[in-house]
Order: C-alpha cells, then structure tokens, then sequence
C-alpha cells in the first residue's frame, strides 16, 4: 500500500441527535491512529442542507442515526441514495 494513501486524511459526518453520543463517537475517532475531520449535525434537516450545500466536499465517511428529530434517518437515506452525487459515501446506519 501507498504512503500516501495512509496519510490522506478522511472526512467523517456523523449526524446523530444526542450529544452524549456524539461526544463518544469523537472521542473514539480520535484515539485510533486515522486522520480524520470530523463534522457532526444534529438532525435530519441539517444533515440533507449540509449534503446539498458542501457537494463539492462530500465527506467520505457517513454514520447515521436512524432515530433522529424533524426529518428521521430513513427519510434521509432515501434522499441519500436518490442522488448521484452521494453514491461515493460510504454510509454506517445506526440506531442506539
């Protein structure tokens, strides 16, 4: 493998509601050796205007939380998997 490879550094969005969750879901990225970015939302309105207004910076990486206010994860994984522009997202659906 590629030096390279390993040390590109990969973009992460979580958009899970709680903020517990969320803390340990960061804690967690940052003690294993991966650089990372990591952007969180909290809801699934934010999560769909964060997709369509950053598509020319997508994140690689995408942990969903199927329970979620104002627009739930199964929502947002339809809209997801509708556009195009999204099918390069790994996708982690969860719900705790």
């Amino acid at each position: 493998m590629k030096t390279t490879a390993l040390l590109k550094q990969i973009k992460v969005l979580l958009a899970e509601d709680d903020r517990y969750d969320r803390y340990v879901f960061e804690k967690a990225m940052r003690s294993i050796p991966l650089k990372s970015h990591i952007t969180t939302v909290n809801e699934g309105e934010q999560l769909m205007n964060y997709l369509t207004n950053n598509t020319d910076n997508l994140p690689d990486v995408l942990f969903l939380d199927l329970s979620m206010p104002k627009k739930n994860g199964f929502e947002c994984l339809f809209e997801i998997k509708e556009n195009k522009k999204n099918e390069n997202i790994i996708l982690f659906i969860f719900n705790i």
